[in-house]
């Protein structure tokens, strides 16, 4: 026994002197620089690559046997441009395992790769790699292995470390401008296996034309079954700052299992955990039909995060609102589920603050992109998220200032020319959604029971329906925006029936002039794609209507009676035609208010002026009629009224006497300074009055039917009739006398 003992370990110790005597040899004899001339053929004939290899080839020997590469350059034929290089590069396995018939890996490593990629608009500069010409690579006939016949030494199945250092790769397509880098690319990957899990780490820096950059690090372990093209990553960890997109890097952490099975067109997320500014979000997707109709089922959680610490942790202004405690409360949970070729949030739960949004949301098809949403919004108060009130706004409402006075066809407002619609972005634009809302408070005004329907096809836009609850009546709207042609058209129509005036005034002019029960029917339209061609082009009519109304600060009953008590004045012979007067004086009105029974109006809309055609108003002491204009954007206006009051009709010679009164102004103005007396119109009803009354005091007492258009000629004519009658009378009895002699 021991003899053979002996034998075997002197074969053994020849064995190795025989190995490591032929290492010596072909790692001292061979020079592997020899064979760079049949390399650089190689690499022309198979990849049509220009091959410059400046640095050295070398053996090495221990601890493992290898070959190291150094600078070597990649071109592709006949172009100048560096496609692709490396500084240096390098492959071992282990000798002793050699000498047991076995093959280690020991490491492979590659420092300073570098790969420049190019499209242009007639193609890429990779597509150009490969044989040319009809050439085809020459493959060895491959030998059949008998059965129970295997190689002289085991395949290696581990690779104890991979590593790409300092790699650079740059892709840039001259047709769009996109120039993309990676830089700083790194790679290490410990116990590489096709059996076992292996952990690996890696790093780089993004950045692109837009000059953003992503600096990012992963970490992970990678269990890959090559055969059936399934892939996991578990655990991934990805820790990535992002500058560029906001004026502060934002810092994101993520966390999460992947899975990729490729053969079962799959992939799955679990355990999903993303932190940036502030916000924590958790939950998993699985998408099935990767390469074919793809669908997407799972779940996202947003725990509740401050939208405001979110927005200054990326270095963006807060979103400045008069309630501070807004937008501190926002969340969301989705989930995600629909039909294949989509991708739909069903239920979806975004809170907002002390509100709730949930219903249905997504992209119908993904191929047209088609977006559809049904989505309900239980109540909201929308005071709390405007903007504060700025000191020069509040004094400008404390001195009730105006839209200017620019008069009937302009103001000092400015519009801007700058352009207002997004047409590019609206012409492809698919939609088909719903949003209701329970309850809306904003400032005094209460809505509920809101619906809002809209859908949006080859470039047109439409707001099928908007209607509502709201101030004790209720309204319905519909819209439509136009941008499929070179200029944008809009047209809306508006009913606004049994609505409670007051809040709405008190609201736009911030102070209480004005209530009763508004209804009004509106059509409007305009082109254009700036506020200045809007309101230019605008055009529209409405008809509207006002009942058991109050204008507070303006009486127009007690704008008559002044107007008519300044008439007296100068006309004091009307005195006793005018009822209920007192020492050639009507009482002054009691109110300051002028009280409306029913009022109708009917405008026509033209740039930023509304015609009044007609106003027809019946008043609790009077009624009224005339038209006039609006400035919509000055809130200056110009009526002409005509009043009539059954309180100064008690004189047959002012019956049905229309009163003229003119009002005009700013909306934005003191309402007692808005409206007084036409004093010329006031003038000739006074004539007018006189000159009836002599005519019938004439011919009550004398009956004498004078003509006339005033009183002196009405006096005078009457004198000549009664001239006339007496010399008549004489010439009578003269010629009697005669007749009778």
């Amino acid at each position: 026994m021991a003899r053979a003992i002996k034998i075997f370990l002197i074969v053994i110790a020849a064995l190795v002197v025989l190995l490591a005597a032929t290492v010596f040899v072909v790692t001292q004899v061979i020079d592997p620089n020899d064979f760079k001339p049949q390399i650089r053929e190689q690499a022309m004939a198979q990849a049509n690559l220009d091959l410059e290899i400046p640095g050295d080839l070398a053996w090495q020997f221990w601890p493992s046997l290898g070959v190291s590469l150094g600078r070597t350059e990649a071109r592709i034929a006949g172009e100048e441009e560096l496609f692709a290089g490396i500084n240096s590069a390098s492959v071992g396995v282990a000798v002793w395992p050699l000498l047991f018939g076995q093959v280690e890996m020991d490491g492979v490593t590659l420092d300073g790769l570098e790969v420049n990629l190019v499209e242009t608009a007639d193609g890429a500069n990779w597509e150009k790699i490969g044989p040319q010409d009809g050439a085809e690579e020459e493959t060895a006939p491959a030998e059949e292995e008998q059965p129970g016949e295997s190689g002289g030494m085991d395949i290696p199945l581990t690779i104890p470390s991979v590593a790409i250092t300092d790699g650079k790769i740059r892709y840039r397509n001259t047709t769009d401008g996109t120039d993309i880098r990676v830089e700083h690319f790194n790679f290490n990957a410990q116990d590489v296996s096709l059996e076992e899990p292996f952990p690996m780490q890696m790093s780089l820096r993004y950045q692109d034309q837009s000059d953003m950059r992503v600096d990012l690090n992963l970490d992970t372990t990678l269990a890959a079954d090559l055969d059936n093209n399934h892939f996991v990553l578990d655990p991934m960890t990805l820790d990535a700052d992002i500058a560029g997109m906001t004026t502060n890097p934002v810092s994101v952490h993520l966390e999460q299992k992947l899975d990729v099975n490729l053969d079962e067109d799959r992939a799955q997320v679990t355990d999903l955990l993303l932190e940036a500014a502030g916000t924590r979000t958790t939950g998993n997707a699985t998408v099935t039909g990767l390469t074919g109709e793809m669908k997407v089922a799972g779940q996202i959680d947003t725990e509740p995060f401050d939208a405001n610490a979110a927005l200054e942790a990326i270095g963006e202004e807060p979103i400045e609102t008069s309630d501070d405690s807004a937008l501190s409360k926002v969340a969301l949970s989705a989930t995600l589920d629909g039909p294949a070729n989509s991708v739909m949030v069903n239920p979806l739960k975004v809170t907002l603050d002390s509100s709730t949004l949930s219903g249905k949301a997504g992209l119908e098809n993904l191929e047209t992109g088609k977006i559809v949403f049904d989505l309900n919004l239980d109540k909201i108060t929308l005071d709390g998220y405007l903007p504060p009130q700025s000191d020069e706004e509040d004094s400008a409402a404390a001195s009730g200032a105006g839209g200017g006075t620019g008069g009937k066809e302009g103001g000092t407002t400015q519009l801007s020319e700058a352009e207002l619609i997004p047409v590019d972005s609206l012409r492809p634009l698919l939609l088909d959604g719903s949003l209701k809302i329970g309850e809306l408070n904003y400032d005094t005004i209460q809505a509920s029971n809101i619906v809002f329907n809209v859908d949006a096809k080859d470039g047109v836009l439409r707001l099928t329906k908007a209607s509502g609850d709201t101030l004790q009546g209720g309204f319905n709207a519909s819209g439509r925006l136009d941008v499929s042609g070179n200029t944008p058209r809009i047209s809306f129509k508006q009913n606004v029936s049994s609505m409670q005036l007051q809040p709405v005034v008190a609201m736009a002019l911030d102070k209480d002039l004005a209530k009763g029960i508004f209804s009004m029917d509106l059509d409007f339209s305009a082109s254009g794609n700036s506020e200045k061609a809007l309101v230019n082009s605008a055009k529209g009519n409405a008809s509207m209507n006002l009942a058991d109304g109050t204008v507070r600060g303006l009486n127009l009953y007690g704008t008559l009676v002044g107007g008519v008590n300044d008439m007296l004045g100068r006309f004091q012979g009307l005195s006793a035609l005018i009822p209920n007067q007192e020492s050639g004086k009507l009482p002054a009105a009691l109110s300051e208010d002028t009280k409306i029974i029913d009022l109708t109006t009917k405008a026509s809309l033209n740039q930023q002026v509304a015609n009044l055609d007609s106003l027809e108003a019946k008043l609790d002491k009077g009624t009224l009629s005339g038209n006039g204009w609006m400035n919509m954007l000055t809130q200056e206006f110009d009526l002409k009224i005509g009043m009539q009051s059954p309180e100064l009709g008690g004189s047959k010679y002012l019956e049905d006497v229309t009163w003229p009164l003119r009002c005009q102004g700013s909306l934005a103005g003191s309402p007692a300074k808005w409206c007084g007396p036409d004093k010329e119109g006031f003038a000739k009803i006074a004539q007018q009055a006189a000159t009836n009354a002599a005519k019938g005091k004439l011919k009550e007492k004398l009956g004498i039917d004078a003509e006339g258009d005033t009183t002196e000629e009405v006096m005078k004519n009457a004198a000549k009739k009664k001239a006339q009658e007496k010399i008549e009378e004489e010439m009578g009895d003269k010629l009697k006398g005669f007749f009778n002699r």
